[in-house]
C-alpha cells in the first residue's frame, strides 16, 4: 500500500510504499474510507510533538481522523470484522504506534484511538471531518460555557474548530462575534454568527470595543500567539470572563486579578464525544462544516493547503488501494 509518511522529523512527508499492518491483540485493522487533514499533522512531521527521550518508529504515517470499515480484528478487539467505525488516533501514542489514517489501512486499539460505530446515515467523508475538530469544539464549548444572551468572541471562526464552536455556542443562545476573512463572512453567519469582523480590513480590538464597551463574556482564540492574545484579546474580556487558546497563548496568571479564567486547551479524545458528535449531526442539530474532498493520490496537495493556513471548514481525502 502507499501511505503518506515521514522517514524522519523535519523531512517532507511523501507517499511511500509500505506493508499493510497486521492487527495485534486488542487491535482492529481499519480499511480507511476517508480521512481529514488537521494542522497537527504538519506539527507531527516537524517533530513538534516529540516527547524528550521518546523513541519513534519510522516510517511514521501521518493522519488522525478516520472513517472506515474493520477489515480484520485481533483477539479482544473492540469491534467485529465488517463494523463501520470513525474516530481519531490519540496524539500521545504516536511514538509507539506509527500507523496513521493517511493510508489505505491502519491499525488501532482503544488505547491508541477513540473509535465509535458510524451510523448508517452519517457518510464516511462527514464522519472523517468530525473527530478532532468537532471533539475539540465540544470540549471547548463545555469549558467556555457560553449561555443565552452572553457574548463569545471567536478568532479563527471559519476554520475547522471554529466552524463547530460557532454552531454550538449559537445553539445555546450566545451572541457569537466571529473574526474571519471577508470572503468567509456569509459562511460564518450561516453557522450562526451574529456579528462578523474582517481581520484584514478592521482593527479587531477596536471593532469589539465599539460593539461591546463593557467587554465580552468569553473569548476563544484559535490562531494568535501569546503577544497578540495578551495584548489584544485578553483586554476585551469583562471582569470575570473566560478565555481559551488552542495554541498555548493564554497567560492565566496575568488575567487572574480581574477574575478572568483562562486555559490553554489540549483535547483528549473520548469515545463518548465521538458518539455525541454523531448524534448531533444525524439529528440535524450540528452540521459538518464546508468540506473540500480530494482523492488520496492528491495527499501532497492537500497537505500543502493545510500548512498554508486560512482553510475554510475541513479538508478531507478519500483513500484507495
Amino acid at each position: 500500500m502507499y501511505a503518506f509518511a515521514v522517514e524522519a522529523f523535519g523531512e517532507p512527508p511523501a507517499l511511500r510504499e509500505l506493508p499493510v499492518p497486521e492487527p495485534g491483540p486488542g487491535e482492529v485493522l481499519i480499511k480507511v474510507r476517508a480521512a481529514s487533514v488537521n494542522p497537527i499533522d504538519w506539527k507531527v512531521a516537524a517533530g513538534e510533538l516529540a516527547r524528550p527521550g521518546a523513541t519513534f518508529a519510522f516510517p511514521l504515517v501521518l493522519g488522525f481522523d478516520v472513517a472506515g470499515q474493520v477489515a480484520a480484528a485481533g483477539d479482544g478487539a473492540p469491534f467485529e470484522v465488517g463494523a463501520e467505525v470513525f474516530g481519531m488516533r490519540r496524539p500521545a501514542t504516536i511514538a509507539e504506534h506509527p500507523y496513521g489514517s493517511y493510508a489505505p489501512y491502519m491499525t488501532a486499539s482503544i488505547e491508541t484511538a477513540a473509535l465509535a460505530e458510524r451510523p448508517e446515515d452519517l457518510g464516511p467523508v462527514p464522519a472523517a471531518a468530525l473527530p478532532m475538530t468537532g471533539g475539540t469544539a465540544l470540549a471547548l464549548t463545555r469549558w467556555l460555557d457560553p449561555r443565552e444572551g452572553e457574548s463569545l468572541l471567536v478568532v479563527g471562526a471559519a476554520g475547522g474548530v471554529g466552524s463547530y464552536v460557532v454552531q454550538l455556542a449559537a445553539s445555546r443562545g450566545a451572541r457569537v462575534i466571529a473574526v474571519a476573512a471577508g470572503q468567509d463572512h456569509d459562511y460564518v453567519r450561516g453557522l450562526g454568527a451574529a456579528e462578523v469582523i474582517d481581520y484584514r480590513t478592521a482593527d479587531v480590538a477596536e471593532a469589539v470595543r465599539a460593539g461591546h464597551p463593557g467587554g465580552v463574556d468569553a473569548a476563544l482564540d484559535l490562531v494568535d500567539g501569546r503577544d497578540l492574545v495578551a495584548g489584544r484579546i485578553a483586554p476585551l474580556l469583562r471582569d470575570g470572563g473566560r478565555l481559551a487558546s488552542t495554541l498555548f497563548a493564554a497567560d492565566p496568571d496575568a488575567v487572574a486579578a480581574r477574575g478572568v479564567r483562562a486555559v490553554n486547551f489540549n483535547y483528549d479524545a473520548t469515545v463518548s464525544d465521538m458518539e455525541e458528535l454523531a448524534r448531533l449531526v444525524t439529528s440535524g442539530r450540528l452540521r459538518v462544516p464546508e468540506t473540500t474532498t480530494y482523492p488520496f493520490s492528491a495527499m501532497g496537495e492537500v497537505y500543502a493547503d493545510s500548512t498554508a493556513g486560512h482553510v475554510r471548514g475541513k479538508l478531507t481525502v478519500t483513500t484507495e488501494e
